[in-house]
């Protein structure tokens, strides 16, 4: 049969009469269900034509021979920030995505740390077999020189953001990139000039440079006296030469991350937008009062859960050859701490 006029999962449904979620996790040979509930829909799946699809012989291969499925319908989250580290907004929005979405394709999420002070890691991934999970999202290391040292070989995986040095994963990152190049194109159009990026160090350490890279490019399409060079705020004492930076460079908008950053520069005495503008290359709901870039934290959690679920289906497991990096663009929001021109219409897209 055509694999383009294959009966849908809802046609199977509605004539065995049972959901469509049920079919669908019975034909991706999800474990949990009666025989006689399976044999019927491979019955019905087959009478449809629908068994020239390549998992559905797989299943039907499966049910013939009585074999017992080798996974569990359950993909492991491993949170890999620091131990005892409060989960920031974006975190939230991740994780929230990545359950949601794993729901959708008929799997569930079980958390775990990987900095678990109580677990080391080669005991947390022999759980992780023990009850039969075969998919793993790794959640965003904050090291930037992170080596796993555990074995792989049988997990389908997914990295999400930078750090992780070893192996090399299939990543899904934020498109840091793309997301200041966005920034300064819709600044700029509002009419700012004088652009200062102000940024924690570590967070271009781990992200490979990307936004110091992109802002190399900005500068490249700006009047040289314009072009201000960035400003890295260290761990330890993350505003010390912030006041010499704005008075030598004069922006007239600063781009960055956090509130504390914006805190500094109302003590400092800048009022947004009436001194300078501001906007947050972070940006989320939280940040309803600032302008900025929305990194798209939900959409990531989604496509990581693709991701583990597509390796899952062609039994693709261990190191990949070649492995994917994933980029997710980010979203432009307008806020009370830019001026924005009365004609410039409404900018919710990307670019």
């Amino acid at each position: 049969m055509d694999p383009d006029n294959q009966p849908s999962i809802q046609m199977i449904a509605d004539k065995v009469g049972l959901s469509k979620a049920t079919v669908s996790r019975v034909l991706r040979n999800v474990p949990g269900h009666k025989a006689e509930t399976r044999d019927k829909i491979m019955k019905v799946a087959k009478e449809l034509g629908y068994s020239s699809h390549p998992i559905m012989s797989a299943v039907m291969s499966s049910v013939r021979f009585k074999k017992t499925a080798q996974f569990s319908p359950i993909i492991a989250e491993i949170h890999c920030q620091p131990w005892g580290r409060k989960r920031a907004w974006n975190m939230e929005v991740l994780r929230k995505h990545v359950h949601k979405q794993a729901h959708n394709l008929g799997y569930r999420i079980e958390e775990f740390s990987w900095f678990n002070p109580e677990m080391k890691p080669q005991r947390l991934m022999d759980i992780i077999r023990a009850r039969g999970i075969r998919g793993v999202i790794l959640e965003h290391f904050m090291d930037s020189n992170m080596d796993l040292e555990v074995d792989v070989s049988d997990l389908a995986m997914v990295s999400i953001g930078g750090g992780l040095r070893s192996p090399q994963l299939h990543k899904i990152e934020v498109n840091y990139f793309g997301g200041l190049l966005m920034a300064f194109k819709k600044l700029r159009a509002y009419g700012y000039r004088r652009l200062g990026v102000a940024l924690p160090r570590f967070f271009e350490t781990m992200s490979e440079f990307k936004r110091e890279g992109a802002l190399h490019i900005a500068h490249q399409d700006m009047d040289p006296d314009a072009r201000i060079p960035i400003f890295h705020m260290d761990d330890d004492e993350p505003f010390t030469g912030l006041k010499p930076w704005l008075d030598r460079y004069n922006p007239d908008c600063v781009l960055g991350v956090g509130r504390s950053l914006e805190k500094e520069l109302k003590r400092l005495g800048y009022k947004f937008p009436k001194d300078m503008g501001f906007a947050h290359l972070g940006w989320h709901p939280a940040y309803e009062d600032l302008a900025g870039v929305n990194p798209s934290w939900g959409t990531i959690g989604e496509t990581a859960v693709n991701q583990v679920v597509e390796q899952l289906n062609r039994n693709a497991y261990g190191v990949p050859e070649h492995p994917l990096r994933i980029l997710i663009d980010g979203t432009w929001v307008d806020g009370k701490s830019v001026n924005i021109p009365a004609n410039s219409g409404t900018f919710n897209g990307i670019l």
